[in-house]
């Protein structure tokens, strides 16, 4: 299932079960400080889902830490995504944590 697929099945369902572990495989390897742009909109959508994202929050919760930019793209883009993700994972951690 697709990042899109799961969050319109949350959306028309409020379905957790099946959305979460998609969305969470979407994300997890930002703990490892790989990121694609579809990372961001998944952590977004984890966001609206709230206290059903914890294993999500866990799996991200040392992100912020990261001593080293997050992004896809070489050029100024870096900045902004690196920006972005970790205030995406900010609020996740704020709502799900």
């Amino acid at each position: 299932m697709s990042v899109e697929a799961a969050h319109a099945l949350w959306a028309a369902t409020g379905d957790t079960e099946a959305a979460v572990p998609t969305l969470l495989t979407a994300v997890q390897r930002l703990a490892d400080g790989v990121f694609y742009p579809v990372m961001l909109t998944a952590v977004r959508y984890l966001t609206r889902m709230g206290s059903a994202a914890r294993p999500a929050a866990r799996a991200l919760r040392d992100l912020p830490s990261l001593d080293r930019r997050v992004h896809s793209s070489g050029n100024w883009r870096a900045f902004t995504q690196d920006e972005a993700i970790r205030a995406a994972v900010g609020e996740l951690l704020a709502t799900a944590g």
